[in-house]
């Protein structure tokens, strides 16, 4: 790769981490509640032990992609060469990037739709275009786009959060008992499947930000900041929802819902954060998913059409998605997961793979 091309800083790597997983379930407080909030004091653990994940695992991701020199998702899952089990892990994450694309075209047709009166199909097809000449640019656009969105999203996440918290007391744990989802019914299984399926989602984009990063330094301190940057975020969502769990429970947009409560500007201004958000994790996930296309002249009339494909799939629905196949894409990326420790650790003893 061209030594000039190393330009990423770990600032930048930490808003590209946060990006990618900051999408409209996460930062519209839907995915805390229903993986912690249900669970009232107690999903508190849960998310300390996300908090603490999402620093370790993003260290390993760079880890193992600077000892091997590859973004490639299966090289760094795999502690094993094998050109089979390669290419069925490469489909199976990539399938779960392109639920992650359509899922987030859902969120933001159903966002505009809620927010402007405007068709969900037209919103979700608006930002389909967006992504897909976003994300046909290659890595180069992709983080400049994410890197100017997310500090934005940052600040609003945190201050919306920080004023229903204030305005609700404090942000008070409440000790109500809410309905889990059968496929996370305590807070430890949730934690698991919560930090299984996002990391899998950051495995591409953290593992290129280490190849263009300033230095491997750079790329370690930018995994940890973003990793800080989403756990303190879980954090304080968490207590947000906390404030009013009827309101959480009841809303697919629980920090909405709860916005709206004190004022309607206030939940305008968030709906416009919850759009931003929308993009970035659609556009690095079809991203990671084009990473997976050979390069070739078709390789972007390819993109299009998945990208068309998306749109339909969105349709589905965005809480159906959240509570139904978010959950098994974690259960699934427990043992990928599992795997990518493994591969750290045999690459740290100098073993190499099997």
């Amino acid at each position: 790769m061209d030594k000039g091309d190393r330009s990423l800083s770990s600032v930048r790597i930490a808003f590209m981490y946060f990006g990618v997983l900051m999408g409209a379930g996460f930062a519209s407080g839907r995915e805390i509640w229903q993986f912690f909030g249900v669970f009232g004091s107690k999903g508190l653990f849960g998310i300390l032990i996300i908090a603490a994940l999402f620093v370790l695992l993003g260290f390993l991701i760079v880890a193992i992609s600077s000892r091997l020199s590859t973004n490639d998702l299966s090289k760094i899952i795999l502690p094993f060469d094998s050109p089979i089990a390669e290419k069925i892990t490469g489909v199976v994450v990539a399938s779960f990037l392109f639920m992650g694309f359509f899922s987030m075209l859902a969120a933001g047709g159903a966002l505009v739709e809620q927010q402007f009166a405007i068709h969900r199909g037209i919103g979700s097809f608006f930002l389909m275009l967006l992504v897909t000449f976003t994300a046909v640019k290659g890595f180069h656009k992709v983080s400049s786009r994410i890197g100017k969105v997310t500090p934005v999203l940052l600040f609003a996440a945190l201050l919306v959060s920080l004023i229903l918290i204030v305005d609700g007391g404090g942000g008070t744990v409440a000790n109500n008992t809410f309905d889990a989802s059968p496929l996370a019914p305590n807070w430890f299984i949730a934690a698991v499947v919560f930090i299984s399926y996002n990391v899998l989602g950051a495995i591409p984009i953290l593992g290129s930000c280490t190849i263009y990063a300033n230095s491997l330094n750079k790329a370690r301190i930018g995994a940890v900041l973003g990793g800080i940057f989403l756990g303190g975020c879980a954090l304080i969502i968490y207590f947000a929802t906390q404030t009013d769990p009827g309101t959480a429970s009841q809303s697919p947009l629980p920090m909405l819902a709860l916005a709206q409560e004190i004022s309607p500007l206030l939940r305008s201004g968030y709906a416009a954060v919850l759009v931003i958000s929308v993009f970035g994790t659609a556009t690095s996930c079809f991203y990671a998913v084009s990473t997976r296309i050979r390069e070739s002249k078709y390789k972007v009339r390819i993109l299009w059409v998945l990208a068309f494909v998306g749109l339909a799939c969105s349709m589905l629905g965005f809480s159906r998605i959240v509570a139904v196949v978010y959950p098994l894409e974690g259960y699934i990326g427990v043992v990928l997961i599992l795997l990518m420790v493994i591969n750290y650790y045999r690459l740290r003893k100098g073993l190499g793979k099997w």
